[in-house]
């Protein structure tokens, strides 16, 4: 199964969403501040999930209209997708998301790179020099943003159990259910 993530706005005529679609290929929103219109647009034309919700994004924004609020919105309609690592969403915002989004559409992912497991220090991926901190995320040699994670699906349980407060079997429906179920409706 192949998955691609696009920025709907980047799409405005929706013919990459419709031709990766028609190949099967599973059509992502991420990286993006698409308005609900053509958030809409998108997911009738084949979009099926939202890339690691609350990351992404604008640093700044509205408070009540912004890319965050209207992907929830949408929970019915596309699988959410939430980097559960403790970092890239703060505990008490990925509880308040996952209850906003609902267990049966929300699929938890690690934003993994290449250093994931290795621990903390200094690493080279592609044209990136990647400080990994004790918190396993990935930044720029300047901390002024993240470039992954090296955290993995293990820690990532253990921040949804530990700190969010979710039952073993919700962690399992998260981690591997509901990603499989997304991967079968494509």
């Amino acid at each position: 199964m192949k998955l691609v993530t696009l920025a709907p706005e980047r799409d405005p005529d929706l013919r990459v969403t419709k031709m990766l679609t028609n190949q099967g290929v599973i059509v992502s929103a991420g990286h993006t501040n698409a308005s609900l219109d053509q958030l809409r647009g998108a997911i009738d034309a084949g979009l099926s999930m939202f890339t690691h919700v609350g990351n992404g994004c604008p640093m700044q924004m509205n408070r009540h209209d912004n890319i965050i609020q209207r992907a929830l919105s949408l929970h019915e309609h596309l699988w959410l997708c939430f980097i559960a690592d403790g970092v890239h969403v703060p505990p008490p915002a990925l509880g308040n998301y996952l209850r906003a989004a609902g267990h049966d559409r929300s699929i938890v992912v690690t934003d993994a790179i290449a250093p994931a497991g290795l621990g903390p220090g200094r690493y080279t991926l592609g044209r990136w020099d990647l400080l990994i901190g004790e918190d396993m995320v990935a930044r720029a040699p300047d901390g002024s943003h993240f470039i992954g994670s090296a955290g993995t699906m293990k820690n990532s349980v253990k921040v949804l159990r530990e700190k969010v407060g979710m039952s073993e079997e919700i962690c399992r429906q998260l981690t591997c259910e509901n990603p499989r179920r997304a991967m079968a409706q494509a």
